[in-house]
Parts: structure tokens; C-alpha cells; sequence
């Protein structure tokens, strides 16, 4: 499994750095060595769209399993060291999910962070911040809100230790709570600073 890792992470440098030969070969071997590895076919596909043999790419994309989930990965990945080719990624990616809220925000982001305030806001204002709003904190705080009642009514009844567990989970709810809250609350501002 380590050798997997090691492969994977040598064609990934190779393939930051536009050293598609190397690492395609580095990817052959993964995958002859490994023919169920989604990750490999994945990147095996994209680095044969990026040297303009689309239709060999799709037959890697075709067996790479989640490739939106894959691309946005390598869309993050690229942010840093590529903003160019992180943004082509980004653009694919709203094209197959108009409504990811997540997808427009880093976007936005990157457009930021590369001086284009244009696209900027353009991303920002595609963002739904509703419905994250429900899903990070609405949620989130009824449930915690539920396993408190919960945990303090099984304590009042005697039943002390799955009470304390019960609490325990409340606070962990909590600390799930103030983590993506932060991500929602600033798509709210970046959305009304759009408009």
C-alpha cells in the first residue's frame, strides 16, 4: 500500500509540473499493478486531455468512477500552484453542478486571490447561502440542541453514563458546528458584497 502512495504522489509532482511524460508512465505502472485504482485512471484521463488526446481521455475518465468529485480535488490541489489550470477545473466543474454552492465559493475565491474581481463576483453571485446556512448551521445546532435536552434528561433519570456520552456527542456537534459555520457565514458576506 505504501508503494501505491509513493507512485501516486510521484506522478502527481510530475504532473504539477506539467511533466506529463513521466508521469504517465509512473501511472501505468499504477494501474498495471493496481487496475481498480479510480484516482490513477483519473489523473491517466486528465493528463491525456491536457496533451490534447481527448479521445483516449475518456475511456480513463469512463473508468475513474466519481470524476467530479476527483476534479475538485485537483482543482483545490491546483489552486496554489497553478491558479490557471485550478480555475479550467473550477469552470468544468460548474458546468456539471450549477448549484454547488461550494464550488462558486472557491472559485470566487481564486478569482480573488488572481486579481480578477470581475469573475470575483460574478462566482459570489451564483451562491445559494441559504441552503448552507441550513445544512452547516441549522442542523447542526437542532441536533445539538436535541442530544443536550437528551443527555441532561437521561442524567435526571438516573442513567448517568449513556447521559455523559449522549452530552459528550453534544459537544463534539458543537465543535462540527463552529467549523462550518465560518464557511457559510462567509458565503453570506461574499454573496451581498457581490450584489
Amino acid at each position: 500500500m505504501q508503494a501505491i502512495g509513493k507512485l501516486l504522489e510521484a506522478s502527481l509532482q510530475h504532473y504539477e509540473k506539467k511533466e506529463y511524460a513521466a508521469a504517465e508512465k509512473l501511472l501505468d505502472e499504477l494501474l498495471a499493478a493496481n487496475p481498480n485504482f479510480h484516482r490513477a485512471w483519473f489523473m491517466k484521463g486528465i493528463i491525456l486531455e491536457e496533451t490534447g488526446r481527448q479521445s483516449e481521455a475518456d475511456q480513463y475518465l469512463a473508468k475513474a468512477g466519481s470524476v467530479f468529485t476527483l476534479m475538485f480535488r485537483l482543482a483545490m490541489q491546483l489552486e496554489e500552484i497553478d491558479p490557471e489550470r485550478s480555475l479550467s477545473y473550477y469552470n468544468r466543474l460548474v458546468e456539471m453542478d450549477p448549484a454547488n454552492n461550494l464550488i462558486w465559493f472557491n472559485r470566487g475565491l481564486l478569482c480573488e486571490k488572481t486579481g480578477n474581481t470581475t469573475e470575483a463576483r460574478a462566482s459570489f453571485r451564483n451562491l445559494r447561502p441559504m441552503r448552507e446556512i441550513a445544512s452547516r448551521i441549522l442542523i447542526p445546532l437542532g441536533f445539538m440542541v436535541i442530544m443536550i435536552a437528551g443527555g441532561l434528561a437521561m442524567v435526571q433519570r438516573g442513567d448517568r453514563a449513556l447521559g455523559s456520552i449522549v452530552l459528550s456527542s453534544a459537544i463534539f456537534c458543537f465543535f462540527w458546528l463552529k467549523r462550518d459555520a465560518g464557511k457559510a457565514l462567509q458565503m453570506v458576506s461574499k454573496k451581498k458584497k457581490s450584489a
